[in-house]
């Protein structure tokens, strides 16, 4: 029988992040542990993609249920410069279930930032959000059965 740590590879983070790769299902998840600053975000991140690269995953559950949602700038940031170029640092797309609380979720629905972004014709990544676990697993193995 294999233990749950056998299929799991965890990262050094620092204390407002969890990374792990989950062999099991190929997902690397990323779990925001606490409110955090813009600049904390950027770091957390940048130590995401890291762990992807190593682990060659580009499927990430990312759960922001412990944060509160980013401000403008960080958003910009994220939309318009991070997730854009992983891609091309990953050398295929990235899908990303983010698991978000009901009011960080219809938030990020509303701004027109997110939505600009969910309709770009050019995007080179996968976003979804949601507010149950079960659903953006689900997400991403669609995701990964689409490959």
């Amino acid at each position: 029988m294999i233990s749950n740590q056998a299929l799991m590879r965890t990262f050094a983070a620092p204390d407002f992040l969890s990374l792990a790769h989950r062999s099991d299902l190929d997902f690397l998840v990323a779990r925001w542990l606490r409110p955090v600053s813009g600049e904390e975000t950027r770091w957390g991140y940048q130590l995401i993609l890291e762990a992807a690269q190593q682990c060659r995953c580009p499927y990430w559950l990312l759960d922001g249920r412990r944060r509160q949602p980013a401000d403008a700038d960080t958003t910009r940031w994220g939309l318009e410069e991070f997730f854009p170029q992983l891609a091309g640092k990953m050398g295929r797309p990235i899908c990303m279930s983010q698991l978000l609380s009901p009011d960080y979720q219809q938030l990020t629905e509303e701004l027109p930032a997110f939505q600009a972004a969910d309709h770009d014709p050019n995007r080179t990544y996968q976003m979804r959000r949601f507010n149950d676990e079960t659903r953006a697993v689900q997400w991403l193995q669609q995701a990964q059965a689409g490959k």
